[in-house]
């Protein structure tokens, strides 16, 4: 069986060097064949995402105590209670914000980013079709890039949640063999369906970094870079428009940032790790916003300038292309 981790380095190699040979049209004289490399990385995360959040963390920890499965209640000492003993929430219900909850998020922001460049001022002209496609797909790309580098961590260091303590005596105090784990008999079960129950087993040693923290942190971000290209220090920004700009940029930070307080608080991650995946998310919303525009909030690509020519007893088709 291939490796994940290069089966997924694969997948990311084939995205990087998709090919470049697409021949633009009138139709579509906004389009180049560069733009195959970022839907290749959209795909390639997606398809990331999808493999590492199906297979176990590796077996040992890369930060702090690790879990062994053939010895359960090793990891019930009392000497670990500080770093693991805390309450385990109900995916979905318990938790202040779920993954639910952010995965949704991503619906108003995208519209967003693309209603604020399909509505820009006249003078984007035949550029609008070019800054409303990098917007929605540098957001994409965003989160492609936050949710790989985020589920390689989580898979290759697989450190115990703050709750994991909790979810071992729940897991095994509800099967016939406890394995030595001490029961009460009251230990809840981790889900009401218990083909979830290792999956949620697994998904304690998958704490670092933040999955809800680099994702919210992206979204914050590539909406703070977007909305201040076009509103605050773009040359048509006015001063109500830098007024209401940057407001919804602190709006949109304290959003992240609130988030990121309740996974801590929530029991569900330490502080490294979501400062660490509010790092990522910030990282890659950079990385994917500037390499699609430029400090006055100005698109990098430029649309091709297609025309076409005939006579009589000649055809010719003349390209001029700037960028």
């Amino acid at each position: 069986m291939l490796n994940p981790l290069r089966l997924t380095g694969l997948m990311w190699l084939l995205a990087l060097t998709a090919p470049h040979t697409v021949q633009a049209d009138e139709a579509a004289s906004w389009w180049r064949p560069s733009m195959l490399v970022d839907y290749g990385v959209v795909v390639a995360g997606g398809a990331t995402l999808g493999i590492l959040s199906q297979i176990a963390p590796a077996r040992g920890s890369g930060i702090g105590p690790s879990f062994d499965a053939k010895n359960p209640s090793a990891i019930l000492d009392s000497r670990y209670s500080g770093q693991l003993g805390r309450k385990f929430l109900y995916e979905n219900t318990g938790e202040t914000v779920s993954a639910r909850t952010v995965g949704l998020a991503i619906v108003p922001v995208g519209l967003w980013l693309v209603a604020q460049e399909a509505f820009g001022p006249a003078r984007f002209g035949e550029e609008r079709g070019l800054r409303v496609h990098e917007a929605g797909v540098g957001l994409a790309e965003t989160l492609a890039l936050s949710l790989t580098v985020t589920n390689v961590l989580k898979f290759s260091y697989g450190r115990l949640r703050p709750d994991f303590q909790d979810r071992v005596r729940r897991f095994y105090c509800n099967q016939p063999d406890h394995q030595g784990v001490a029961c009460t008999g009251n230990e809840a079960t981790l889900d009401p369906d218990p083909a979830k129950w290792q999956g949620l087993l697994d998904d304690g040693r998958r704490s670092f970094p933040s999955g809800h923290a680099s994702t919210t942190f992206a979204l914050a971000t590539y909406a703070i870079l977007a909305t201040g290209g076009r509103f605050v220090w773009s040359p048509d920004a006015t001063a109500s428009s830098r007024a209401w700009g940057m407001g919804g940029q602190v709006s949109a930070l304290a959003l992240a940032s609130y988030v990121a307080w309740t996974r801590v608080r929530d029991g569900r991650h330490n502080l490294s790790d979501v400062l660490t995946g509010a790092a990522i998310g910030t990282a890659m919303a950079n990385l994917a916003y500037w390499r699609r525009f430029d400090s006055d909030g100005n698109t990098r690509r430029r649309p091709y300038d297609v025309a076409a020519s005939f006579a009589s007893n000649t055809a010719g088709l003349s390209f001029s292309v700037g960028w």
